[in-house]
């Protein structure tokens, strides 16, 4: 049986997805969510709160999912097992996570909390490039905050991609790019000069 706050987050889901962030109301996630408005405002101080919870239970840390999930050798497999799943689908996560950027535009909490959570992830992300580094993997003479800025604007590119049904590459044409893109951040030796 599920737990009132998993019910809260399924229908919340359902209804931001449905009707959008500024369409979605309280009352009808808590409708949806059999519970009344009381049982929302005591888990959540309002909408933007709530929408962040969804994506968090629904995307979850993504890099940390494919972390644990995947067998790397080294830094820079990671980056690019990180690469080839760019293509994956992620059902209801993209639309609800484009939802949040746009409320960002206009709810200050809501960009407060976005802005944090792609800072976390750039972190984790810079953890890799750092480790990566130190393993002679990555050239030290690139910026790592800039490796983190392509890496995280491409994934938000896909995130536009994957919800408007853009057509994407062939898994390993895809990852043919990917590997080219890591192999040219790797350390040059003096033969290659």
């Amino acid at each position: 049986m599920e737990s009132t706050d998993e019910r809260l987050i399924t229908a919340a889901a359902e209804v931001f997805a449905e009707r959008g962030y500024d369409g979605a109301g309280v009352a009808e996630i808590a409708r949806r969510a059999g519970v009344t408005t009381g049982a929302i405002y005591s888990r959540y101080r309002g909408k933007s709160e709530l929408l962040f919870d969804v994506l968090d239970s629904r995307v979850g840390d993504h890099l940390e999912s494919i972390l644990s999930s995947s067998e790397h050798n080294s830094p820079a497999d990671l980056l690019s097992t990180l690469g080839s799943h760019l293509l994956d689908q992620h059902g209801d996560e993209d639309p609800l996570f484009l939802e949040a950027v746009v409320a960002s535009r206009r709810d200050s909490e809501m960009s407060e909390m976005m802005s944090r959570k792609l800072e976390d992830e750039g972190m984790g992300l810079a953890k890799i490039i750092e480790e990566a580094k130190s393993d002679g993997q990555i050239d030290n003479s690139i910026d790592t905050a800039s490796i983190v800025t392509f890496a995280q604007a491409i994934s938000l590119g896909f995130t536009i991609f994957r919800t408007l049904d853009t057509p994407t590459p062939a898994p390993d044409e895809w990852q043919v790019v990917i590997d080219r893109v890591i192999s040219s951040a790797l350390p040059t030796t003096v033969g290659d000069k």
